[in-house]
């Protein structure tokens, strides 16, 4: 470090001043044996300096980094830039959660990458003027069986003119759509291969939030892209669209995660850390379009009940009770000086639908079914959605401001009737 100097006394000037003269010391000569010579003396004095000098640097300066000059001088002190920690123990153990979603997901990979395929469609003239001038869309899907059928989104291959499925090992597949379900986005496509390598199917009745999962599938047209991440919750209603139009398909009982999925990843894989299939691909919510952390699947029990269904040739179950409606918030209870701060408020009921038949009305507000909580329209859809059909189903609701109970007995809603 640089050291600033003050200012320098000038030497004297002129003769020194005048004063007793005063003897000087009487020198003495030491022995001729001791005494250095000229020149030589004071080269043997720097040498000696210089060496002092040598080992205070040597043995002072490690200290004061932290240093052994023990060490230093056996050289077991390595050079900085090869970033060695010798203080580390011979082994370190790191012992990982797996619900923090940062264990080795390479096995799960391996495992399900095989059955996942890519699925390209080349839309109809009509569809690609509502996907403002595209002609072809990607999707991906999971080979459900080994004679070649693949299950995968409604909105993937609804309105191809031609769906081609790339397998795993780079394959170009010709595929027909066998089936598809619009309320639950289910659709099963088949192509003409057998000994297919079959997916693992789990159970999504059996799930927990902080659960590992992998999502597996084609985003953005990137083939066997393989995320991870955790599930954040589970039984959302999710509405498709506006959700306070009253034709908004809501889709019930999805499974959120934080694992990236993007455009292209609909109708891929999400798995659990035995390598099976927990959930399908569905949704993302995104005001950029991208992945932010917030997708959702359809559980797989659900994908699995409506595949079956459409590859044995049956029709599709959608129980409902013909309502429609918005969700009641507290701005609009205070507005309208309504009875409660939440619910589903009924604006049309289909006539002689099964709620007509058990006393609903519009300006009805549903709080509660079978005892639990309705806070909003999806969650009355959410409950209607999980009910076999002819089941009972006891409502809680305020007529103006009284409430009532009634029982509604669920039906499997007609193909023209809008509406839940």
């Amino acid at each position: 470090m640089e050291q600033i100097q003050g200012p320098m006394t000038p030497p004297p000037q002129g003769p020194p001043p005048q004063g007793p003269t005063v003897p000087p010391p009487r020198q003495t000569s030491p022995p001729a044996s001791t005494r250095p010579s000229g020149r030589w003396g004071n080269t043997l004095t720097a040498i000696a300096a210089g060496l002092i000098g040598a080992l205070v640097i040597l043995l002072v300066m490690p200290a004061i980094f932290g240093v052994n000059p023990y060490d230093l001088v056996r050289g077991k002190v390595k050079k900085l830039e090869t970033l060695e920690e010798v203080s580390l123990p011979k082994q370190v153990t790191n012992v990982v959660s797996p619900t923090q979603g940062t264990a080795d997901v390479s096995g799960i990979a391996s495992a399900v990458i095989p059955a996942i395929v890519n699925i390209t469609v080349r839309l109809t003239s009509s569809a690609s003027s509502a996907a403002q001038g595209a002609t072809e869309g990607i999707g991906s899907g999971m080979i459900y069986t080994q004679d070649g059928n693949i299950i995968t989104n409604n909105h993937v291959v609804e309105g191809a003119q031609s769906i081609t499925v790339t397998l795993a090992d780079g394959q170009n597949v010709p595929a027909k759509k066998v089936g598809s379900d619009a309320e639950f986005d289910v659709a099963v496509i088949k192509i003409a291969k057998t000994g297919l390598p079959v997916l693992a199917m789990g159970d999504s009745g059996n799930l927990a939030v902080g659960q590992l999962v992998v999502a597996v599938g084609s985003p953005l047209g990137f083939e066997q892209t393989v995320t991870s991440g955790i599930i954040s919750a589970l039984h959302r209603n999710v509405p498709e669209g506006n959700p306070n139009s009253p034709n908004t398909n809501v889709l019930t009982d999805m499974i959120q995660t934080d694992a990236p999925i993007n455009p292209g990843n609909s109708g891929g894989a999400l798995c659990d850390s035995g390598a099976k299939a927990i959930g399908m691909n569905t949704l993302i919510a995104s005001q950029s379009g991208g992945s932010v952390g917030i997708g959702f699947a359809s559980p797989i029990n659900q994908v699995k009940h409506v595949a079956d269904d459409i590859i044995a040739g049956r029709s599709v179950d959608h129980p409902y009770i013909g309502v429609t409606g918005q969700t009641v918030d507290p701005a609009v209870a205070s507005q309208f000086k309504l009875p409660t701060n939440n619910g589903g408020y009924i604006t049309d009921v289909t006539p002689g639908g099964p709620a007509d038949k058990a006393g609903i009305k519009p300006g009805d507000i549903i709080v509660a079914a079978n005892g639990k909580s309705i806070a909003t329209m999806e969650d009355l859809f959410g409950v209607i959605r999980v009910q076999p059909v002819g089941t009972k189903l006891t409502l809680d609701y305020f007529e103006g401001s009284q409430k009532k109970t009634t029982t509604v007995t669920v039906a499997d809603k007609p193909a023209n009737v809008a509406g839940q």
